[in-house]
């Protein structure tokens, strides 16, 4: 997926930065979005690249850790439909999350690099987070442009590429969202 929006800053940070917890692990909002959240969604997202990259990290958290009352909502309007999403929900359905991530485990999320942009389209981002142990991690994630909201495009259940990897450094050209 190129970047085929010709002068688009895909490394304009996002502004207006504080942070909120959910279930345990602290996730960005900005101007960009989302402009409304609750247990139950996180929606409004600008149709910029941080907005995209944005909903890409925020999506992914709340599906990740949503409790057992919530997943069922948030799946409904943060994921895209497609065999993903129904996969995801066929697999959720055989857990249960009842408490938010313990701090000994739970990753703080570093930054981004959005890797390809459409203006309301679709876009492929890669967050960066690092866990108590030191470790770091690169998430690839994709989101669409759906009426006028980014949601989260989970992976075919056939796809073999993989969606997190271990990563030495985080790279020079991430748009840093720590400590700003």
């Amino acid at each position: 997926m190129d970047d085929p929006v010709v002068g688009t800053d895909v490394a304009a940070p996002p502004t207006g930065l504080h942070w909120i917890d959910y279930q345990g692990i602290a996730i960005p909002i900005a101007d960009q979005g989302p402009h409304t959240h609750s247990a139950t969604a996180a929606t409004g997202f600008a149709d910029t690249p941080a907005g995209a990259a944005l909903a890409a990290i925020v999506h992914t958290v709340r599906m990740s850790v949503a409790p057992d009352r919530t997943w069922s909502p948030i799946a409904a309007s943060e994921l895209a439909p497609g065999p993903g999403k129904d996969a995801w929900i066929a697999a959720r359905t055989l857990v249960s999350i009842t408490k938010p991530a313990e701090k000994a485990t739970a990753p703080t999320i570093i930054g981004y690099r959005v890797t390809a942009y459409l203006s309301k389209a679709r876009a492929a981002v890669t967050a960066y987070t690092r866990y108590p142990d030191s470790s770091l991690a690169a998430t690839h994630v994709r989101v669409v442009w759906l009426g006028e909201d980014w949601l989260l495009d989970l992976p075919h259940p056939d796809s073999t590429q993989p969606t997190v990897e271990t990563i030495r450094e985080i790279p020079h050209d991430t748009v840093r969202l720590e400590n700003r």
